[in-house]
């Protein structure tokens, strides 16, 4: 194994924690909260252990969006 300096190991470990920083503290944007991929289907997450709160593909109705993976009925149109 290789012996590291304290000083070498300080700067290793202040390193990572800048960068672990820099990641947490960067701006994002946010997700949108469906995604049109054709005329009659809406990618939005699915909140049923079926689908395991995934995103999948919905179907526009009167009723909201139905799932098409689980059927359920997920809300008013997007």
């Amino acid at each position: 194994m290789i012996a590291l300096s304290p000083y070498l190991a300080a700067l290793l470990l202040a390193a990572a924690v800048a960068v672990t920083w820099a990641a947490r503290l960067w701006p994002t944007r946010p997700s949108p909260a469906a995604i049109r991929t054709d005329a009659s289907a809406v990618w939005r997450a699915c909140h049923t252990t079926r689908c395991a709160h995934l995103t999948t593909r919905h179907d526009e109705t009167p009723a909201g969006l139905v799932c098409r993976s689980c059927g359920t009925v997920n809300g008013g149109a997007a």
